[in-house]
Formats: C-alpha cells, sequence, structure tokens
C-alpha cells in the first residue's frame, strides 16, 4: 500500500498518471503551442510574401531609399492627372513638365501595399492628342500605390490612393 507523505497508508487508487485531470490541464496548452508553432513555421517557409515595390537597397543590416528618381521627376516638375472611366476602366493621363516629355510609353504601375499578385503594370500609350491612354486589367478595391515612371525610368512620381478612385487624380512631383 503506498504511503502519503504523513506516513499514512492510501486507502483509494488514483489511476493511471495519463487519466489525472491536472496533468493535461498543464500539457494540453504546450502540445497546442507545438502545432501552432510549427505550422506557422512551415507556412513561413512555404509562401513568399512578394517583394515591396520602391528605389531600396540593402545596405548592411537595413534599407536605404534611393531617392534619385524622385528628384529628377521633382526638377523636370512633373504633375501627371489622371482620369478612370469605372464603367470601363480606362485611364486618361495627362502630363505636364517642363521640358515636356517626347516619350511614346510610360509606365504606370498600380501597387498594393502587400500582395504583388494584386499588382497591375499599365502601359500607357501616348495618342496624337498628347494623352496617354490605358486599361486597368481588373477592379481594384482598397488602398493603392500609383507609381508612373517614364520609358527610360530615369524619373518616377507616385502617390497613395483609395477606392472609391475620385474622378481626377493628380500626382505631383515632392
Amino acid at each position: 500500500m503506498p504511503l502519503t507523505p504523513n506516513n499514512t497508508a492510501q486507502t483509494h487508487d488514483i489511476g493511471p498518471w495519463y487519466k489525472q485531470p491536472w496533468l493535461w490541464f498543464i500539457l494540453a496548452p504546450l502540445i497546442a503551442v507545438f502545432f501552432y508553432g510549427t505550422s506557422y513555421a512551415y507556412l513561413s517557409v512555404v509562401t513568399f510574401d512578394g517583394m515591396v515595390k520602391g528605389d531600396y537597397a540593402k545596405t548592411a543590416k537595413h534599407f536605404n531609399l534611393d531617392s534619385s528618381r524622385l528628384d529628377k521627376a521633382a526638377v523636370m516638375g512633373l504633375i501627371a492627372q489622371i482620369s478612370l472611366d469605372e464603367l470601363t476602366g480606362d485611364l486618361r493621363l495627362v502630363v505636364t513638365s517642363t521640358p515636356a516629355l517626347d516619350s511614346q510609353t510610360l509606365l504606370l504601375d498600380v501597387v498594393h501595399p502587400t500582395m504583388a499578385s494584386l499588382d497591375q503594370p499599365i502601359m500607357m500609350a501616348k495618342r496624337p492628342d498628347g494623352s496617354y491612354y490605358g486599361s486597368l486589367n481588373k477592379t481594384i478595391n482598397g488602398k493603392r500605390y500609383l507609381h508612373l515612371t517614364g520609358s527610360d525610368n530615369t524619373w518616377r512620381i507616385r502617390q497613395e490612393v483609395n477606392t472609391p478612385w475620385p474622378s481626377n487624380i493628380t500626382i505631383t512631383a515632392k
């Protein structure tokens, strides 16, 4: 007969260790943390978050923003007015700068803040009236960043927009 700490005989059987409720009360959170931790570690290795678009360069242990293209746009005095036809998804872009742009195409990137699969690169083609035209591939919901870049990739202007888009969006070089 087993003895208790007071050296008295125990009169009832307490059962096997795995049937003790206090044991499972302690082990259940530990087991749950193990399974959740391994599943999240697996997901973080297997899934790809995408690359953030921008002029960033990794230097040592931190990232630096290269603002040379933004500065060139500011020197040129670039101002872009974008009009969106919500029914068809057509975009009309009017760009003013000094000197005037002679490029036949411009690239408008509609960038999702976190998911690269929702980004839309739109090639804007110049029309005889001097405006640039392009079309959205799919509808846009939520926050987006508009990055307008020249065909020579020497300048860039950007703007943050939220849906529903205003009828006219003005992007100014800062």
